[in-house]
């Protein structure tokens, strides 16, 4: 569903954001729209990494341990007769 809203923004940030979003062929809304879609990505991808982080999980050591994991499941996969 879209919304409408109204933004205050900075003169020279609106006029660059206008430029840009006619270099790309696309409105001014889809641009800010996607330009707010890659900074919420972002923030989630960072609070996912913390979250990781304090968990241990982003050692060599961790990353050794999931991929001798997942080697040993495609051997069991194998084993069984099955095939990707």
């Amino acid at each position: 569903m879209k919304a409408n809203t109204s933004l205050s923004l900075d003169g020279t940030l609106l006029e660059q954001s206008k430029e840009v979003a006619a270099q790309l062929g696309i409105k001014l809304s889809t641009f800010v729209e996607s330009a707010l879609r890659d900074k919420l990505l972002a923030n989630s991808a960072q609070i996912a990494a913390d979250y990781e982080r304090a968990r241990g999980r982003d050692t060599d050591e961790h990353f050794a341990e999931a991929e001798a994991e997942r080697a040993a499941m495609v051997e069991a996969i194998r084993a069984d007769g099955a095939a990707w």
